[in-house]
């Protein structure tokens, strides 16, 4: 059994790559039959692989993953080299691979091999940094603060090594445990400056051991540590206004220090985030004008041709002067230069748009299949996070979320359209006939007045779909992509996405009216289940609305027959059948049966979820996005 298990791995890297190759063929071709023929392909392969994959990991994996089965030290070896070598072919936030990891640890500590414990603690750290929150992140941190207890250790690792190479590649395992919690710190929404600086030291605890190296081992420690010193004041002036006096005092006068040393430079030798940094620090600390700090950051960003290879899996490798990193770390602070200009609003509005029709123009060439994607997850949603708020008409914001869905993960941009077309229909419908429902939502006493808003009520319900789903981005390659059931930890986060899209709408003040119908669309009715459970769906003014959501965002899901990767879409009549059960309790009792007394409506709703009706609408959609 033991010998099947790389092969696993590989055949399920294998079928993953087979899975991009269409859905690239798809972005390709514009002739609505072959494009319909491969849709249909790509659906019955994902949907071939899902049961072969299941079945090979249920009789391969879980068994052991889940201690249904004893390990042996054949068994655990096989499993430790297909999961850390599958993760480091494709540099994937994979939860499967993080678990196994655990369970091989605590198996290794059990029998007393130091060794392999330590490489699978370092393995789970290193594969499970990108994710965001949750248990995950936080057992991943612990982790990588029990390997930082190495750093003072060094000398027990050379006594238990018998050659150089071994003890390089067991601290270069260590020294990359301990870069990885730092890119756990950095990551952050508002990262702490201190913890990262606190991480910093760690590493540079090696310093202090450089006698066992050879000066061509010690480049490759000494290098990725003076990077991270780079980047930790990068990091700290992009988060200036959110330093305490100390700091800000402690680290102001290096940033003029290493911008005169850059000007000594060509353009093209000098460091980005160091020269840069100054160029930011000048603005936040008044050394320097808004409109002369926004002409030298402009300038520096024009000049940057150097594209990043998102093909390549190991993107924290790539260097930081790559188009892609500048527009991800210069953008917010250029906006809040352009902000504090000494000119009329509309001249501000003007330039903001221009910023941002250039990086929607930029974002449109990544690559959607790539082999960094979960990193672009982390940073797009960065990216959206830090900028959202800067936007100032609502539309604008909008296209903005369609720009980073479409980027990310095309079957959620589909899901929202579709989900926003269903809202629309049953919405034009309840109005007409019950407009009662929504005095709630209006603050109005007379249901005679709603129709009166009928316009503003669509546009609330319709922008309020499409923006419901923002926060998947963040997860986007566990979300409708995997070819294998998810397990309960990869559900957990998913579970999440409500919240990660309430708080980007929060951010931004003409989207804040939307969050909380995104928030709650995965509450039931009756308020006892689903998430997040902290929401009280039942005293928000925006219930019928967030229970609207709810059904639609069922009913496109339910009747879906290309996108889930796991099942044949259900037909309309049993997903109808499915609502009614469940009325009063999941679904709002008042919509379901209006929908079922409704026959016009009924088959508006029909034609809308068919497969003829999905085919058009996706192939518009890849067609106007590709």
């Amino acid at each position: 059994m033991a010998s099947s298990i790389p092969d696993l791995y590989r055949e399920y890297k294998n079928r993953l790559h087979d899975v991009d190759l269409i859905e690239h063929e798809l972005l390709e071709t514009d002739n609505l039959d072959d494009w319909l023929e491969r849709l249909n392909r790509k659906s019955d392969l994902i949907r071939k692989y899902y049961r072969q994959t299941e079945r090979e990991i249920n009789t391969l994996i879980n068994p052991i993953l889940y201690g249904e089965e004893p390990l042996d030290d054949e068994t655990a070896k096989a499993l430790y080299e297909g999961a850390y070598d599958y993760y480091q072919s494709v540099m994937c936030d994979d939860v499967m691979e993080s678990q196994m990891f655990v369970r091989l640890w605590e198996y290794f500590a059990q029998k007393g091999d130091e060794y392999n414990e330590r490489s699978c603690r370092c393995a789970f750290s290193n594969n499970a940094f990108l994710n965001v929150e949750g248990n995950l992140r936080k057992l991943a941190m612990e982790q990588a603060e029990w390997v930082a207890g190495y750093m003072d250790r060094i000398d027990h690792l050379r006594r238990i090594h018998d050659n150089d190479e071994d003890f390089l590649q067991d601290v270069q395992r260590v020294l990359g445990t301990l870069r990885s919690r730092y890119q756990m710190e950095s990551s952050q929404f508002e990262p702490n400056i201190e913890r990262m600086i606190e991480c910093f030291n760690d590493l540079s605890k090696i310093r202090k051991y450089r006698h066992y190296f050879s000066d061509e081992a010690w480049e490759q420690i000494e290098k990725p540590l003076e990077d991270i010193g780079t980047d930790v004041l990068f990091m700290a002036v992009l988060h200036w206004n959110s330093l305490s006096d100390k700091l800000k005092e402690t680290l102001g006068p290096t940033y003029p220090l290493g911008f005169i040393e850059q000007t000594k430079l060509p353009p093209h030798k000098r460091n980005m985030k160091v020269y840069v940094g100054y160029i930011v620090y000048a603005f936040y600390s008044g050394l320097l004008k808004p409109e002369q700090t926004f002409t030298l950051l402009r300038a520096y960003s024009h000049s940057i041709d150097k594209e990043y290879d998102f093909n390549n899996p190991n993107w924290y490798e790539q260097p930081a002067d790559s188009r892609f990193s500048v527009i991800t770390t210069t953008t917010k602070p250029m906006l809040e230069m352009i902000e504090a200009f000494n000119c009329d609003k509309m001249k501000k509005v003007r330039m903001k748009a221009e910023l941002f029709y250039e990086i929607q123009t930029y974002i449109e060439t990544i690559p959607r299949q790539c082999a960094c994607k979960e990193y672009l997850d982390q940073a797009l949603y960065h990216l959206l996070y830090d900028l959202i708020s800067f936007i100032d008409e609502d539309d604008m914001a909008i296209e903005f979320i369609d720009c980073m869905i479409i980027s990310r993960q095309m079957s959620t941009l589909i899901h929202t359209v579709m989900t926003a077309k269903l809202c629309e229909a049953v919405l034009k419908e309840l109005i007409a006939k019950h407009p009662e429902m929504f005095l709630t939502v209006l603050g109005l006493e007379d249901p005679e007045e709603v129709a009166d808003y009928e316009e503003l009520l669509q546009k609330l319900m319709y922008n309020a779909a499409r923006c419901h789903d923002i926060g998947k981005i963040l997860i986007a390659n566990i979300v409708n992509t995997q070819i294998r059931r998810l397990s309960d930890m990869e559900y957990s986060y998913i579970k999440f996405h409500p919240k990660w899209s309430y708080e980007i709408l929060m951010r931004n003040r003409n989207l804040q009216t939307y969050a909380e119908i995104a928030l709650g669309h995965h509450r039931s009715y009756d308020g006892k289940s689903g998430y997040p459970m902290y929401f009280n769906n039942k005293k928000s003014k925006f219930r019928i609305l967030i229970d609207l959501l709810t059904i639609c965002d069922c009913m496109d899901a339910a009747t879906d027959v290309f996108g889930r990767n796991y099942t044949k879409g259900k037909t309309f009549d049993s997903v109808l059948a499915e609502f009614k059960k469940s009325a009063g309790t999941h679904y709002n009792p008042d919509i379901v049966a209006f929908i079922l007394e409704n026959d016009e409506l009924r088959e508006t709703l029909r034609s809308l979820t068919s497969e003829a009706g999905r085919a058009d609408l996706y192939f518009h959609i890849y067609r106007r996005y590709r």
